[in-house]
């Protein structure tokens, strides 16, 4: 055992069934360190249950807390008045009175004594039980426990919809917030990003923020960007000099263009994710996303754009505003440093997405773009844009980087054509992923040099004639080493999938993995 590093025993150890890794703590010293390590390395707190209450007791001794690596908070465990009944109370049962004897009354007091000694009500569980019926109570008890957990890492905070507290949760959430935390993901209300986020806030080394905000109840216009200009880009400045990944995300169509145009330029940020909803309005006004890119197009080497549709006023998603949005916010924008660029939703447009392709292309080494089906054309398309000849981008690293080393396309048509576009047109690609909707023997676009196929053609029919088509095909300059092929329409009966894995195996000589 001293061969392997602790951390990869623990990795071993999810893959166990939780009664062996149980076992495993009787073992010896080793095993117990690894079975506790993987026992309390993520931690959830979220439903006032007795395991819940359990964690509460065993987190208080410093040897279980400093195990805690991964927590995930939601307040709503949290009583909704100091009234509450306590937690497992249970009716005691009625009894019927009788006249007793002095014996029977003296045996009856001996046994009380004997249950008081023995009660389950003595073990910490149990006493910790009864000191959960107030909120303030249970705010301090939480409190107490999370700043006593030294060794977290990610945080995961989850606080909207909530009714009013009398007591605040802001307490107990923000206990956990230590100096080296380095993944912090708010999923919360507006309104409490001030409780949490202050600037007394103790975090030194983050790096990565994940924030989802939820703007519903915040009604006033200038409350909102007073919020978002005072206390939130300021908190998320905080942490420039050590914040590399950051992601923004609105539940429901709102103006975030004070928060973008106030968060003050983070010298090390380098992946950027921004998720919009589909819904008008969007993100607010463009130009915040546009001058917070170029604030910050030195650094960034990876962008992801997500297209959303969680809350708003309705189900029908204006993809043509969402277009011209996108089209506006990234206008006149450069990025010679970006390396990776990410367009995963099927609420994206192929146009949307072609468009995005076109005006950061230049310096890519990997591309994903799924979601909405894309057609052989479409994909060609795609292609031609990936590979534009590299631009304004004078770095050493850029220079060193070969273009189209990955992509990720789908969902499109699996077909002996396909193979052959892109082991020609991108012949140094070093890992593919591709998403298939249906496996053809031809491209089914009437443009194409292929028949166009019957829709009716039975669907294994129509693999078995792509293996017949990939028989002699052979790509000896393709330097791809790793393929890997999603589908959920391979027929039942036949090992198809294995005979995809032959068959690109025998076509491409350097292929060293597929899956």
């Amino acid at each position: 055992m001293p061969s392997l590093p602790h951390n990869i025993w623990v990795h071993v150890a999810q893959y166990l069934p939780a009664l062996f890794l149980q076992d495993l703590i009787t073992v010896n010293r080793s095993f117990f360190e690894i079975a506790m390590d993987y026992r309390y390395r993520q931690l959830s707190l979220a439903y006032m249950d007795s395991r819940m209450v359990k964690n509460l007791v065993r987190l208080r001794d410093p040897a279980v807390a400093k195990r805690v690596q991964i927590l995930h908070i939601y307040p709503g465990f949290l009583p909704q008045s100091n009234t509450a009944p306590l937690l497992f109370d249970q009716a005691k049962p009625e009894c019927m009175v009788s006249k007793r004897s002095f014996r029977t009354i003296l045996t009856d007091i001996a046994n009380s004594f004997l249950e008081q000694r023995t009660s389950p009500s003595r073990h910490p569980k149990y006493r910790m039980m009864q000191s959960l019926r107030k909120q303030e109570d249970v705010v301090q008890i939480v409190s107490d426990v999370l700043a006593g957990l030294p060794n977290v890492t990610d945080y995961y905070v989850t606080w909207y919809g909530l009714p009013a507290f009398t007591y605040s949760p802001a307490p107990f959430v923000a206990s956990a917030l230590r100096p080296n935390l380095r993944k912090l993901s708010l999923d919360l209300s507006l309104e409490n990003v001030q409780s949490i986020l202050s600037s007394d806030t103790q975090i030194t080394r983050l790096e990565e923020l994940h924030l989802c905000i939820h703007s519903e109840t915040v009604y006033n216009d200038q409350e909102r960007t007073y919020i978002l200009q005072h206390h939130l880009a300021p908190a998320i400045s905080r942490f420039r000099s050590t914040l590399k990944t950051l992601v923004v995300s609105s539940w429901e169509p709102t103006d975030l263009s004070p928060l973008f145009a106030n968060i003050e330029r983070i010298p090390v940020l380098d992946d950027l994710c921004i998720n919009i909803p589909v819904e008008r309005c969007h993100l607010g006004d463009p130009a915040g996303v546009s001058g917070f890119l170029r604030k910050h197009q030195s650094t960034l080497r990876c962008l992801r754009l997500r297209a959303t549709q969680h809350g708003g006023r309705g189900l029908a998603p204006d993809l043509y505003s969402l277009h011209d949005w996108i089209s506006d916010a990234t206008d006149n924008v450069e990025l010679p440093e970006l390396r990776v660029l990410d367009i995963t939703s099927n609420l994206f447009l192929a146009d949307t997405s072609l468009l995005c392709l076109k005006r950061f292309s230049r310096t890519l080494t990997s591309l994903t773009m799924t979601g909405v089906y894309r057609s052989y054309d479409q994909v060609v398309q795609a292609l031609d844009n990936f590979l534009m000849p590299s631009g304004f981008s004078d770095s050493p690293a850029a220079k060193e980087e070969p273009k189209g080393k990955r992509l990720r396309i789908g969902p499109v048509s699996l077909s002996p054509q396909l193979v052959d576009l892109i082991a020609s047109r991108i012949p140094e690609l070093h890992r593919l992923e591709l998403l298939v909707r249906d496996i053809l023997p031809g491209p089914t676009d009437a443009s194409s040099s292929s028949v166009v196929l019957n829709s009716r053609t039975p669907k294994s029919r129509q693999i078995e004639e792509f293996f017949m088509e990939m028989e002699a095909r052979r790509y000896p300059d393709w330097r791809l080493e790793h393929l890997s092929i999603v589908t959920d329409i391979l027929p039942e009966g036949i090992p198809y999938q294995s005979l995809l894995e032959e068959t690109f195996f025998q076509c491409i000589p350097a292929l060293q993995s597929y899956t």
